[in-house]
């Protein structure tokens, strides 16, 4: 049995080498990226997507990957970094893209809401339609430029263009400008959450609009969605807002340039779901990260981390060491169908082979019969049997389950030798 085991170890190693050496070659040409740094543009600083990506920094980190945090003017400004390549990955406000085929950019998943706000100065009456503002001095955010594109296609489907003066100032510049009378409603894209909104809803001398055509913008801009800001969700003791709002909303979207490598990819976006997963204000929890809202084509490695989250060797080992075995899932089949065709040889190699250490005397028993039938000289032709029947018992190892056809051997030999007896008796 030790010598059946040792022949098939024999094979098995062989095996194992050819497997190795695939297997090496393979991640040499596959190998993960060296990378391990990312850049990413946001709005300017002190905006929410700029403390958001301060955040995905800080949570990178502990995994060996820098993240570069890039202020820019906006969502518009952002496209002109992605587009130079300054940038990997950038905000952007969902419609800005939208149709825009000219820029090869991949949208890697929708992150959050960004309402739109509409405050204007309380003077006593209520304001429900964007059309009231004709007239009007109207304060349009300069913090994020993704206010202005919408402000802009906002205004334009009013009429409002020609009819409003327009003045651009900074959030937290507005609520000052309000009071003293220098614009009359504002316009910002910001979460409920930023500084600035809260100072406006908490101020008595400002009201936020509730547009009452709500439905139709989210009809006419397919890319806007409606969110409800209940009365008393803000303050409930000083029961701010007074009533139900009707808010429009976009979402903030992470958008890249194709070249990102897909474990880099799959590493941020475990790190931005951690930031957005849960439950908040508007959003109920898991609702975020999602493709709902993209306006580009998704990446294949983002659209996959969206539909089946992490994989269970990405939840076990660091990324880097799980991106190289999953790499290696691609060799299973063919390594599969390398090892079945092997492993069902082995048993024939094996019979063949040790066959072989019997079979191979036959050649020298052949032609010591083809002298004897020749009546060659018998003295010598003995001499040769006795060292080959000497050679066969030392040389020729063979289990006990080919012991039989070692002994027809041996047998044979024996023919030869009674067949030397009987010409010699001729004689």
């Amino acid at each position: 049995m030790k010598k059946i085991f040792d022949n098939i170890s024999k094979v098995w190693i062989i095996v194992f080498v050819i497997l190795f050496i695939v297997t090496f070659v393979y991640i040499q040409l596959t190998a993960p990226t060296s990378k391990k740094t990312l850049s990413i543009a946001t709005a300017p600083i002190g905006s929410d997507s700029y403390a958001y990506a301060m955040s995905y920094k800080a949570l990178l980190e502990p995994e060996g990957v820098e993240l570069e945090v890039i202020p820019t003017l906006g969502s518009l400004d952002t496209i002109g970094y992605l587009k130079a390549k300054q940038a990997d990955i950038g905000f952007v406000h969902s419609g800005i893209l939208l149709n825009k085929r000219e820029y090869n950019f991949e949208s890697l998943a929708s992150v959050y809401y960004e309402p739109l706000w509409i405050f204007y100065r309380n003077d006593g009456y209520s304001m429900n339609y964007l059309i009231e503002a004709t007239g009007k001095n109207l304060g349009i955010s300069m913090t994020n430029d993704g206010t202005f594109d919408l402000a802009q296609k906002l205004s334009l489907s009013n009429g409002l263009i020609e009819n409003v003066n327009t003045t651009y100032i900074y959030d937290e510049d507005a609520l000052k400008q309000l009071k003293n009378k220098t614009i009359d409603i504002f316009i910002t894209l910001a979460t409920k959450d930023n500084q600035n909104i809260q100072n406006l809803l908490a101020d008595p001398d400002v009201e936020i609009m509730s547009l009452k055509r709500i439905n139709a913008y989210t009809q006419k801009f397919d890319y806007l969605l409606s969110l409800k800001l209940y009365e008393g969700s803000i303050d409930l003791y000083k029961n701010l807002p007074s009533k139900d709002v009707n808010l429009l909303s976009t979402t903030q979207n992470l958008v890249c340039n194709p070249e990102i490598p897909g474990e880099l990819i799959r590493l941020f976006l475990k790190k931005v779901q951690q930031m957005h997963g849960e439950k908040t204000f508007f959003q109920n929890a898991d609702e975020f990260l999602n493709s709902k809202h993209i306006d580009t084509v998704i990446n294949d490695d983002a659209q996959l981390y969206l539909l089946n989250g992490e994989s269970w060797l990405e939840k076990i080992f660091p990324y880097w060491i799980a991106s190289n075995i999953d790499r290696l899932k691609l060799l299973i089949i063919p390594l599969i169908w390398l090892i079945i065709p092997l492993f069902k040889s082995i048993i024939p190699l094996y019979v063949i082979t040790t066959r072989a250490k019997i079979y191979r005397w036959y050649e020298q028993l052949d032609t010591i019969n083809k002298r004897l039938n020749n009546k060659e000289n018998l003295s010598e032709i003995k001499r040769d049997i006795a060292h080959l029947k000497e050679d066969i018992e030392t040389k020729t190892q063979v289990p006990l389950s080919y012991k039989g056809e070692f002994y027809n051997l041996i047998v044979h030999i024996e023919l030869l030798e009674n067949k030397i007896d009987k010409i010699e008796k001729s004689l």
